[in-house]
C-alpha cells in the first residue's frame, strides 16, 4: 500500500526547540511499514508548512498522523483536510491513546493505534491490503456502524533490537538545526516503558511499567550508521531512562571503545537516584563523551517531591549534581511548578535552589494533567481543570485549579523563575563551565548564542505565555470551562467557553 505519514507542526516555546529534531515515532513507522513491503512518505510539517499543499493524496491509500496533547487541534485540523479527498486516516500517539472515543467521535479519524504503534500499524496495512477486516488488530479503536469499538491492547514490541532503524532517509535531514557544543547532533531511542510511573507522566501507562532496552551493540550500530553515512559526531538520546542499567552503560562504553568512537559528545536523560547511587557509571560515561545530563530535579521540597512520586530526596538531587561536575558532564535541570498544595515560596525556594547548584541549563514548566495520567484521573474527578483548551497543554500555561496559587500568579511564577535564573549579574559573573576534553566535536564559539541567547529566549518565553492569559484568568475568575472543540483554519481563537454544569 501507498502510506502517507504527517507530523503535524509545533507550536510552543518547548515543541518548537523539539521541532529541530526528526521525529523517529513516525521514522519507526516508515522504517517497518516498509520493511513489510509498503511504500511511504514523510512529512514533517515543523520543516515544511507547504508540503501538503505540494502532495498529490490521489496517490495514497493511508494517511498516518502522529499528535501529543499540544498538537492535537492541529491533527484534526490535517485530518479534516484530508478527509475530503476520502483517504483512510489513522491517528497515534500519546494524546489519542488516552482519548480515542473522543477522537473518533469527530468524524475526521478512522482508526486510532493506542500504544507504541509499529506492529500495530504494519498489521493494519496487511489487513486493508488483504481485506481481512480489523476486528483481529490488537491496539486500535475504530466506529462500525456508529458503534465505538476498543479492541484488546496490543503488547508492545519486545525485543527493540529487531526493529530496524527509523527511516531517516525519507527525511530532510539538513534542515534539521539542533546542534551540541555547536556540532550537528542526531537522535536515539534506545529503551522504552518506565517502572516509576510518575504521577504527572503518561510514560508507564502508555509503553508499560517494563523497561525494554536495545543492546549495546544494536545502539552503537545505529550511532555508527549515522556516522558514516551523514557525518554525525553529537547524538541525543530521548529516551527516559538511558541509564537506568548500569551494566547496559558499561557496555556501551566498551563497545565505543572498540570501534574507536570515543571522538563524539552525547546527551541523555538520566534519573537523579540513579546517578546519585552509581559514581563508577557516570565516570565512564564522561570517559566516552558525555556532554550533558537531562535531570528530572522537579522541586526542592519534599512533600511535593512525594505528591509527583518521584522516589528522590533533596540529599540524592545534590549528590547526582556534585558527581556530574566532578566528571565534567553538564547538566540540564528541569523543574515543575504547580503542585495542588504548593506555596508561592515553596516555588522560590526551589528557583533558588536552582539558581545555587548552577546548572548550564535549567527548565521551569507548569504542572500538566496530561490525558493517561493519574494526575489527570484526579484532576477530572475533582473538577480542577480551568479549561481544556488542548493548545495550552504545554506546560507554559495554568490548566487546573491550585489550592494557593491563582493562574495569573502561577504564569508570573514561570516567567520570575526564568528571568531570576537565566536574567541576573550572578548567571553572567558565574557561569558554569563547558565540558570539554581533548578530541571533542565542537563548532564555533559565538558571543551571541553564549551570552545573550538566554535573555532573548527568556523574551520568548515571556511572551509565548502571556498568549491567551486574559482568557484563562476571565475563566478560573468566572468559573467557566473551556470545552475541547475542533479549530477551523481560520480561526485563532480559544473555544468558546460554557458554564460549568
Amino acid at each position: 500500500m501507498n502510506v502517507l505519514l504527517i507530523n503535524p507542526g509545533a507550536s510552543n516555546i518547548y515543541s518548537k526547540v523539539e521541532a529541530n529534531l526528526p521525529p523517529l515515532g513516525i521514522a519507526y513507522l516508515a522504517a517497518v511499514a516498509r520493511e513489510g513491503g509498503h511504500h511511504v512518505k514523510i512529512v514533517d510539517l515543523n520543516i515544511d508548512k507547504r508540503a501538503l499543499t505540494e502532495i498529490n493524496l490521489n496517490y495514497f491509500d493511508v494517511v498516518g498522523i502522529t499528535t501529543d496533547t499540544p498538537r492535537y487541534y492541529e491533527a484534526l485540523r490535517i485530518a479534516k483536510e484530508i478527509k475530503k479527498s476520502g483517504k483512510l486516516i489513522v491517528m497515534g500517539g500519546y494524546h489519542v491513546t488516552f482519548l480515542d472515543e473522543e477522537v473518533l467521535s469527530t468524524g475526521y479519524v478512522d482508526i486510532v493505534v493506542r500504544g507504541e504503534g509499529e506492529e500495530i500499524f504494519l498489521n493494519i496495512l496487511n489487513s486493508l491490503e488483504n481485506n481481512t477486516g480489523l476486528k483481529n488488530i490488537p491496539g486500535i479503536s475504530y466506529i462500525v456502524d456508529n458503534k465505538f469499538i476498543r479492541n484488546d491492547d496490543a503488547l508492545p514490541p519486545q525485543n527493540l533490537d529487531k526493529l530496524p532503524f527509523p527511516a531517516r532517509d525519507l527525511m530532510p535531514l539538513r534542515k534539521y538545526k539542533t546542534t551540541l557544543n555547536g556540532v550537528p547532533s542526531a537522535n536515539l531511542i534506545t529503551s522504552r516503558g518506565c517502572p516509576y510511573n510518575c504521577y504527572f507522566c503518561a510514560s508507564s501507562k502508555f509503553g508499560g511499567i517494563k523497561w525494554r532496552a536495545r543492546s549495546a551493540k544494536n545502539i552503537v550500530d545505529e550511532m555508527e550508521m549515522l556516522r558514516n553515512q551523514y557525518g554525525y559526531r553529537a547524538f541525543e538520546f530521548l529516551d527516559d531512562n538511558f541509564t537506568l542499567s548500569k551494566k547496559r552503560i558499561f557496555e556501551f562504553a566498551d563497545e565505543l571503545e572498540k570501534r574507536n568512537m570515543t571522538d563524539i559528545i552525547w546527551w541523555c536523560f538520566a534519573r537523579v537516584d540513579t546517578i546519585a547511587k552509581n559514581e563508577a557509571m557516570v565516570k565512564r560515561m564522561a570517559e566516552v563523551g558525555a556532554y550533558r545530563v537531562f535531570l528530572g530535579l522537579e522541586s526542592v521540597n519534599a512533600s511535593v517531591l512525594d505528591n509527583y512520586g518521584k522516589g528522590i530526596e533533596n540529599n540524592q538531587q545534590i549528590e547526582a549534581i556534585n558527581i556530574l561536575r566532578k566528571y565534567g558532564i553538564g547538566i540540564h535541570g528541569s523543574f515543575i511548578i504547580g503542585d495542588m498544595n504548593e506555596t508561592k515560596e515553596m516555588v522560590m525556594k526551589t528557583v533558588n535552589f536552582a539558581k545555587k547548584m548552577n546548572p548550564q541549563l535549567a527548565q521551569f514548566s507548569l504542572l500538566v494533567p496530561f490525558p493517561g495520567t493519574q494526575l489527570y484521573d484526579d484532576m477530572k474527578k475533582e473538577n480542577k481543570f480551568l479549561h481544556k483548551d488542548w493548545r495550552l497543554f504545554d506546560a507554559l500555561h495554568p490548566t487546573i485549579k491550585l489550592n494557593n496559587i491563582s493562574p495569573l500568579e502561577a504564569q508570573k511564577l514561570i516567567i520570575k523563575s526564568y528571568r531570576k535564573f537565566y536574567v541576573s549579574f550572578s548567571r553572567f559573573s558565574h557561569r558554569p563551565k563547558p565540558y570539554f576534553k581533548e578530541g571533542m566535536p565542537k563548532g564555533k564559539f559565538k558571543m551571541f548564542d553564549s551570552i545573550f541567547a538566554p535573555i532573548i529566549l527568556f523574551m520568548q518565553f515571556r511572551n509565548e505565555m502571556r498568549r491567551n492569559s486574559k482568557v484563562i484568568r476571565n475563566a478560573a475568575n468566572k468559573g467557566i470551562y473551556i470545552e475541547p472543540q475542533i479549530i477551523s483554519d481560520e480561526e485563532k481563537t480559544i473555544p468558546v467557553p460554557v458554564k460549568i454544569k
